[in-house]
């Protein structure tokens, strides 16, 4: 799939610089620093456009998320909850956020309020009929339901997504929950 909006942001951005590559003959007149800051100066201006462009969609708060994520994961979990508030996300677009929330918590080590996430995570996915966990996401689940002292809580959701269909059965798990 591709984003339509970073594709054609990016072609702008080359547009400018090929732009400025064919007519730096023309600007021969102004000495190589001040030609060096004019392209400078557009490199900033495309890279503050892209930084202050609207989160409307999915694709936007990914897009975002990945930016932040490389910078600061207390500010890509922002985005994420930022995302939340957006009206025009579906179920699933709502489902996917909390989990990439309760997995952002998980990789950082905040097992509390990753319990808190994923156990919104377990609530959607029990009412939805057509959803099915990985094994990577739920040996997180678990795990950090184990981490909180809810080792019996871990025990019944996990049997009860195995008996509902909602997840393969995963010696990992299994072992988890009963050690």
């Amino acid at each position: 799939m591709i984003d339509k909006k970073g594709l054609k942001s990016m072609l702008i951005f080359f547009s400018i610089i090929i732009l400025l590559l064919i007519f730096s003959n023309q600007l021969n007149f102004l000495p190589y620093n001040i030609r060096s800051v004019i392209l400078i100066l557009f490199i900033l201006i495309f890279v503050f456009y892209e930084s202050t462009r609207p989160i409307k969609d999915l694709k936007d708060i990914n897009r975002v998320y990945q930016r932040k994520s490389l910078f600061s994961k207390k500010k890509a979990l922002e985005t994420l909850k930022e995302g939340l508030k957006l009206e025009n996300l579906n179920y699933n677009e709502r489902l996917l956020l909390h989990i990439k929330i309760a997995v952002e918590y998980y990789n950082m080590k905040d097992y509390a309020n990753a319990y808190k996430s994923f156990k919104k995570v377990v609530e959607e996915i029990l009412k939805n009929d057509n959803l099915k966990i990985e094994e990577k996401f739920l040996i997180k689940l678990i795990g950090t339901y184990i981490l909180n002292d809810k080792k019996e809580e871990a025990k019944k959701i996990y049997y009860r997504l195995l008996s509902l269909g909602r997840c393969e059965k995963s010696k990992l798990v299994e072992d988890m929950i009963k050690s």
